[in-house]
């Protein structure tokens, strides 16, 4: 009879050891067992190495030094164990290397860089192998000393959990083995031509941390049940719409997308059609019903760009849910997530915030996910463990990306060949969405769901394109807009330009026009909480507008207006600018849509901020000896334009990532995927009236809180109310004092500061780019 054992490590201040390793160990293999994986090793070896990553990867806790430390802090707060003495990543690692070396060399030292590095991040492969015989000396040293601190107990855990624990003597032999893998390992990396080893490496890390997480902060699994109806659209329109028309074109459309997800069996697909066709329920119907005919537990993620038409979404689907439903939604059901969205989790019985609501929100723990493409986007390409604990959730996944079009197009090569090996090997389908479908693939690489396409562009007649061939400079172009202001003077019109100041001087001139019309002007200079007041009083007042406003407006702002100017763009910017005009298909080609070339000293004012040297040139070769496009016509110049910049396309940036994933570089990836180029801002807060200089005060009172997570809690909670008031402004024009990254602007200093109409005041002469 085998003698019971009475176990006393701890992992955590109310978790023993044993426990700790047993759940992470368990969790890890399941969270592999449960999903339909198509690497080249079989389901099983990888589920019996991730077990083993669990089961290994804290051992090295069982120190004296780690002990220490842990009492010391539950009893002080702080504790005077020295940080490389109480590591235990680096002797976990090799237990871990040592008892995977038998089943398969390479996943032995994909287990050890998991196991060392489960706390930080990925670093590039090459640095782990890349060591001096004096650093490999000290971390011998330093392995000795653990070793002979390692509780007796540790023995007791490998004979628990069938692992094999070596003598001292083996385990500092097995390090200069392990060395000399991995350096051999990293020189067979130049030859490697495939994203498996990227893609293996990334999840059996986001596994191993998500499952150590999840037992730190809940001692739970926190599974949730696939039960949306693949009908839930069906019966939500039913209830919404009630005696729609059959040839209405949406309810067209939407049976033709739908008819099509049961016909193809392609794992990148695409939806393309005009503004106004009820996309963003089409694209969750056509999910959910691909969701049904695949007979899995699928998980939908609908990413956009933009976090306003995220909010506006995210209640759209969530209405549905309740209307359908009749019942609270849940977040196991729906949830949103993007920097300012709040990282509570309410369950039918549960309400989750602090800690618990941030992991279960941040690691997408619901059925559907509303999120953005930079939060997507950072899970594929960053090394950051914060970013690829949910990485292991894309596996079993359909990904709907709306308004593909805003994907820079020199990572189209990347995103074409990374997303196929993903979707074959992680089981994952892709569903692009735009009016303007980009070439990230080729015909035959893509399923177009709407195959009536072509007809339903051709059957839109609510806009004209006018194209002003002849250059103006900034006068002229303002007395071109005091013309069709005045011409137009029952009208609401819409004028946007591309940078901030030529905006706030537009508005000034306009401002004393002998014109009824109210005026309304919109640029990131406005802190978004008068912004979105602006945007409701553009949308649902009764009084005919003028509006001036930076390209901001094209991100998603839903509104409707008869006439529209705008400077020079990108045409899929001047296709979101057209989007604004007749809107709600008053009648046809009701929307009047003015593209200008405003210019400066001979030189486009455009290309201040557009300065990709393919954009604009494209953009104008397509549109030359155009002096008039109808929307029914969009689609042949969009199609044009992306065929012109594919022409272009040097592919640098894409070949560069491509070389850097396949031989595991994992920081530099992280570095040479920017969604976003990196801008020189920081970020003001104005303190506008007394809700900002309440939230102010908590900011004040929450940043002063000594201990690391009462405080990010607690301003977790404000964080929404905060950036409320906060804009983003060039760092070389601000003139306000940074502390900790924020900026203040306080109620005394607005006068000086802040415009009522305008919003942050700069002093300069140069243009300022939005």
């Amino acid at each position: 009879m085998r003698e019971l054992y009475s176990y006393k490590l701890k992992s955590h201040e109310d978790s023993y050891l044993i426990n700790h390793l047993k759940f992470v160990g368990n969790r890890a293999k399941e969270l592999i067992q449960n999903k339909d994986l198509k690497f080249s090793y079989n389901k099983e070896l990888l589920e019996s190495a991730a077990e083993v990553m669990g089961y290994s990867h804290d051992l090295g806790k069982g120190t004296s030094f780690f002990q220490q430390y842990l009492e010391d802090m539950i009893k002080y707060g702080k504790s005077s164990v020295e940080d490389k003495l109480k590591s235990h990543a680096a002797i976990s690692a090799l237990i871990c290397y040592n008892n995977l070396r038998k089943v398969d060399e390479e996943l032995a030292l994909i287990g050890y860089v998991v196991v060392k590095r489960h706390h930080g991040n990925l670093n590039n492969f090459r640095d782990e192998s890349n060591i001096t015989n004096l650093e490999i000396r000290d971390q011998k040293k330093l392995i000795a000393k653990q070793y002979n601190a390692l509780s007796e107990e540790i023995r007791n855990i490998c004979n628990e959990l069938a692992l094999e624990f070596l003598e001292l003597q083996d385990l500092i032999t097995l390090m200069d083995e392990i060395y000399e893998n991995l350096e051999e390992y990293n020189c067979n990396l130049e030859d490697n031509k495939d994203f498996e080893k990227y893609i293996l490496f990334k999840y059996l890390f986001s596994v191993l941390i998500y499952a150590d997480k999840e037992h730190a902060i809940f001692r739970e699994k926190n599974n949730i049940s696939y039960e949306i109806p693949p009908t839930l659209i069906d019966d939500y329109k039913l209830k919404k719409f009630r005696n729609s028309d059959e040839k209405n074109i949406r309810n067209i459309v939407y049976d033709d997308v739908l008819e099509n997800i049961e016909k193809n069996d392609r794992r990148i697909m695409s939806i393309t059609l005009p503004t106004g066709t009820g996309k963003t329920l089409l694209s969750m119907s056509a999910a959910l019903k691909l969701k049904a005919k695949l007979r899995e537990d699928m998980k939908i993620v609908y990413c956009l760009p933009f976090t306003s038409v995220i909010d506006q979404n995210f209640e759209e689907y969530k209405k549905a849910i309740s209307t359908v439903t009749n019942e609270k939604v849940t977040s196991e059901q729906i949830l949103k997530h993007h920097y300012l969205s709040p990282k509570n989790y309410e369950k039918s019985d549960f309400y989750y915030e602090g800690d618990e609501g941030r992991f279960l929100t941040q690691n997408w723990n619901s059925q559907i996910v509303v999120t953005t493409f930079i939060q997507f986007f950072n899970t594929v390409f960053s090394n950051n463990n914060s970013d690829l604990i949910k990485y292991n959730t894309l596996a079993n996944s359909i990904v709907l990306l709306d308004e593909v079009q805003s994907i820079p197009y020199k990572y189209w090569r990347i995103i074409n060949t990374l997303f196929k090996d993903m979707a074959n090997k992680l089981n994952m389908y892709f569903i692009f969405i735009t009016a303007t479908q980009p070439l990230i693939f080729d015909k035959k690489d893509i399923f177009e769901l709407a195959e009536k396409s072509e007809s339903y562009f051709k059957a839109f007649k609510r806009t004209r394109l006018i194209v002003k061939e002849d250059p103006m400079e900034k006068e002229q172009f303002f007395d071109f807009a005091r013309n069709i202001i005045g011409k137009n003077k029952d009208k609401n019109i819409l004028i946007i330009v591309n940078t901030i100041r030529l905006s706030q001087e537009l508005f000034n001139t306009l401002k004393d026009l002998d014109d009824s019309r109210e005026r309304v002007y919109l640029s990131t200079s406005i802190v978004p909480k008068e912004r979105k007041r602006r945007i409701e009083l553009i949308k649902n007042g009764t009084s005919k507008k003028i509006v001036i406003s930076t390209q901001m407006v094209e991100a998603g702002v839903d509104i409707d207006m008869d006439i529209v100017i705008r400077d020079m763009a990108p045409l899929d910017s001047i296709n979101q600018s057209a989007g604004r005009a007749n809107r709600e298909n008053r009648g046809e080609y009701l929307g009047e849509v003015y593209l200008v070339r405003v210019e400066q000293n001979n030189k486009l004012l455009a290309s201040f901020v557009y300065r990709d040297i393919v954009l604009l040139p494209s953009t104008e070769k397509v549109l030359r000896g155009r002096e008039v496009v109808l929307e029914e016509d969009y689609k042949e110049i969009s199609d044009s334009y992306f065929k012109e910049l594919k022409s272009n396309l040097s592919n640098k940036e894409s070949k560069k990532l491509e070389n850097l994933i396949c031989e595991l570089e994992f920081e530099e990836i992280n570095k040479a995927f920017q969604l976003i180029e990196d801008q020189e801002k920081i970020s003001l807060f104005i303190e506008m009236d007394m809700e900002a200089k309440e939230v102010w005060s908590k900011y004040q009172e929450f940043k002063s809180i000594k201990d690391i997570h009462e405080r990010r809690n607690k301003l977790e909670t404000i964080k929404g109310e905060l950036y409320q008031y906060v804009i983003s402004v060039f760092k070389n024009k601000c003139r306000e004092n940074i502390n900790e990254g924020i900026g203040y602007i306080s109620m005394n200093q607005l006068e000086n500061a802040y415009d009522v109409d305008l919003g942050y005041k700069t002093e300069e002469n140069s243009i300022m780019i939005l």
